[in-house]
C-alpha cells in the first residue's frame, strides 16, 4: 500500500484516539475528503464535539488545512 499511515500530520487533536486516526487515514487514503490535496491535513470532526460528536472513525475525515478552516465548527 502506497499511502501508508503517518503521525505527521499538522494538526492532531490529543483526544482522537490513535486506532481511529490509522482507521480515517486508510479510509480515506492520506488525503483531503473535499479536495484530494495531500498537503497539511487535519483530523476533522463532522459533527464538532461542541455540538454533541464524538471521537469515532464514522464522525472524522481528513481535510487539508485550507478546508478545514472554510468549514469552522458548521454541521454540513
Amino acid at each position: 500500500n502506497k499511502h501508508e499511515y503517518s503521525d505527521d500530520t499538522k494538526y492532531q487533536r490529543p483526544n482522537i484516539p490513535e486506532s481511529v486516526r490509522i482507521i480515517v487515514w486508510k479510509r480515506d487514503s492520506g488525503k483531503c475528503v473535499n479536495c484530494g490535496s495531500r498537503e497539511n491535513l487535519e483530523y476533522d470532526h463532522i459533527i464538532p464535539i461542541s455540538k454533541g460528536g464524538s471521537n469515532t472513525a464514522r464522525n472524522i475525515e481528513l481535510l487539508c488545512e485550507n478546508c478545514n478552516r472554510s468549514k469552522g465548527a458548521k454541521i454540513e
